[in-house]
């Protein structure tokens, strides 16, 4: 059992969470920022951290599991199998069970664990990831949440059809960021590149940035290796990457979750974690806003999310007009940043996820929210950084 600690000295406590991770499991890019809010989690809270790990027969036995998952009859025997991970059994108890999962599939790898069902006081799921369509489609996994106390969805649009299916409190809890690690204040750094974009994108929009870039109109940054085969040897420094890419980044290209896959989202237009991100680094998010009511909620300012178009004249446009205001921009790259300060780190959620289990938050919590909020009210007070020249300005 590995245990999730912060680094400075804290009363020695017994932990009071147990928190199941994947990340001895899955080491796609993707998965990094869950792994990201478990770190936080750690550093915050009195929590043993359980990495589960491949073991032996792990190929062929998570196969056979995920496979018998779909199989109607079938499906009630997974529960109780281990899908070839490295068995752990629970030596104490816990007054909370946290797994954070990507989605249902993830459900099946809690069958490694024992004890969990029987030695937390509550259980909480926490899934990134599921669209309304998906329901019919996944009912045997969502069949596995019916052990848990709570569900928190990252999507809202999908919290209402999950509870009526499976009969718990579903509740809408945002994706979030580690602020701190993507702020760029107290000491704004130059934003030395004109343009970045990581993950799913409009290629009709990346087609004409790569012509600008190509032109020497623009420092662009963007995926080169499909999704699937990004798989970083150390999630810490993939998230010490991207945020150090993001905060000296002018604008940040962000489109609702799964923007190019029509046959997922089945038309549910859902915020995803680039916006967080890309709010946390202060950077001008450009691409398209979510329908979706969540988002006004949480994005309640002008240009949370200015849209880029697609063809070469609208974005070719777009991006010279914000260079022309640069006092506009500086306001903007402000206003993103104090938000993502006030509103949208990891400690936030896992409030709010202690919040539904009956627990109070522990010191280290208390005091990080503190810390995020001085960061915000330093900034509100500080004149506004002058704006940088990049590239495309020479």
């Amino acid at each position: 059992m590995e245990s999730s600690r912060a680094s400075s000295p804290r009363p020695a406590r017994p932990p009071r969470v147990c928190l199941a991770s994947l990340r001895g499991v899955n080491r796609l890019a993707g998965w990094c920022s869950n792994y990201e809010f478990e770190d936080v989690i750690g550093r915050i809270e009195d929590a043993d951290l359980l990495a589960l790990e491949p073991g032996r027969g792990y190929g062929p036995r998570q196969w056979i599991v995920k496979r018998m998952i779909w199989r109607p009859g079938l499906h009630r025997a997974v529960p109780h199998l281990n899908p070839g991970l490295k068995p752990i059994t629970l030596d104490q108890d816990y007054d909370l069970f946290a797994f954070i999962c990507m989605n249902p599939s993830d459900l099946v790898y809690l069958g490694g664990v024992s004890g969990w069902k029987q030695r937390c006081r509550k259980k909480i799921c926490f899934i990134v990831e599921f669209y309304s369509g998906w329901l019919v489609e996944y009912a045997h996994h969502l069949e596995l949440l019916k052990d848990f106390d709570h569900v928190c969805l990252c999507f809202s649009g999908s919290v209402a059809g999950v509870e009526k299916a499976i009969g718990r409190p579903c509740h809408h809890v945002p994706l979030g960021a580690d602020v701190l690690r993507f702020t760029p204040y107290p000491r704004p750094p130059v934003r030395s590149i004109d343009v970045y974009s990581m993950g799913r994108r409009s290629e009709e929009a990346h087609r004409v940035l790569l012509d600008m870039a190509a032109r020497g109109e623009a420092f662009y940054i963007y995926d080169t290796i499909p999704g699937l085969l990004i798989q970083p040897r150390d999630h810490h420094q993939h998230r010490d990457l991207v945020a150090n890419l993001a905060k000296r980044s002018r604008f940040f290209v962000a489109y609702p979750a799964k923007v190019d896959c029509a046959d997922e989202t089945r038309g549910q237009s859902e915020v995803g974690a680039r916006f967080f991100e890309g709010a946390a680094s202060g950077a001008i998010m450009v691409g398209q806003a979510p329908t979706i009511e969540a988002f006004a909620r949480d994005f309640p300012w002008r240009d949370a999310v200015v849209n880029l178009g697609t063809t070469a004249e609208e974005v070719v446009d777009l991006l010279a007009s914000w260079r022309k205001q640069p006092e506009r921009a500086a306001a903007l790259h402000h206003t993103n940043a104090v938000a993502a300060l006030r509103h949208f780190d990891w400690a936030y959620r896992w409030k709010e996820m202690l919040r539904l289990a009956g627990l109070a938050p522990m010191p280290e919590l208390l005091a990080r929210e503190q810390h995020l909020q001085q960061l915000a009210a330093a900034a509100e007070a500080a004149p506004l950084p002058v704006p940088s020249r990049t590239t495309s300005d020479v």
